[in-house]
């Protein structure tokens, strides 16, 4: 079974721009990776500035190669201080599991 992320991210309005971008940037480079099956990032239309990255991986080990990728730290980088608060990650399950 595949793994579902569902990521929130409060930006700061004044780093907005630049955040999306960052974003895109990430979004493009880990769609190429082998087991990322979706990776999307995605602006709240009730919530101007509230950034919702949504995730589905094959399994962990696509997880932890993901997070080692030099892209991935640099995209840390270019956000460093850009969220009002913590992001807030859901790994999410059927219900019927």
């Amino acid at each position: 079974m595949s793994i579902e992320i569902t990521v929130l991210f409060d930006v700061l309005p004044h780093r907005m721009t630049d955040t999306v971008a960052a974003f895109a940037e990430l979004c493009s480079a880990t769609r190429r990776e082998e087991g990322a099956l979706r990776f999307d990032a995605c602006r709240s239309e009730e919530h101007e500035n509230v950034v919702v990255l949504v995730e589905e991986w094959a399994d962990q080990e696509a997880i932890d190669l993901h997070m080692k990728e030099g892209y991935v730290t640099d995209f840390l980088g270019k956000v460093d201080g850009a969220y009002a608060r913590p992001p807030y990650v859901l790994r999410l399950r059927p219900l019927d599991a």
